[in-house]
């Protein structure tokens, strides 16, 4: 149980840590002060295809992990190749939702776009940091 709540800890910071760097991406993308185009290309669109690809990829594949990792952690809490997959688990959708962010960076930077194009990235990243936050299992042996 101790070594589940650490792990929390440990993979709470890191998502604190990924929320704080999102505003900073948007700053870092402001400094060239280009006001940027608000149409849409074909760039853009295939940028939103990513985004939209990597959310429902990583949902499925996190959802498999955390599931696998949760039965397991149900029959023996100890199991440390099953707190493992959980902190993978959770460490690979924070990654991916940060990834939206980064996105967003490209959009902006890159592709020329305008700042309202680009948040729209950095809120995806935000609303799934938030969505996926580590929690501890339902279910779990008291050992």
């Amino acid at each position: 149980m101790n070594e589940l709540k650490a792990r929390l800890t440990r993979l709470r910071l890191f998502q604190l840590a990924m929320i704080v760097s999102i505003p900073l991406f948007g700053r870092v993308a402001e400094i060239g002060g280009d006001p940027g185009s608000n149409s849409w290309t074909m760039w853009h669109w295939l940028v939103v295809g990513v985004v939209l690809w990597a959310i429902f990829g990583v949902s499925s594949i996190r959802s498999r992990i955390l599931t696998r990792s949760q039965q397991a952690l149900a029959k023996d809490a100890s199991d440390l190749k099953a707190l493992k997959q959980w902190d993978v688990g959770h460490i690979i959708g924070m990654a991916f939702a940060e990834n939206i962010a980064m996105w967003g960076l490209v959009v902006r930077m890159v592709l020329g776009g305008a700042l309202w194009q680009a948040l729209l990235f950095y809120i995806a990243s935000l609303i799934l940091l938030l969505i996926w936050t580590p929690r501890l299992p339902k279910d779990f042996a008291s050992n």
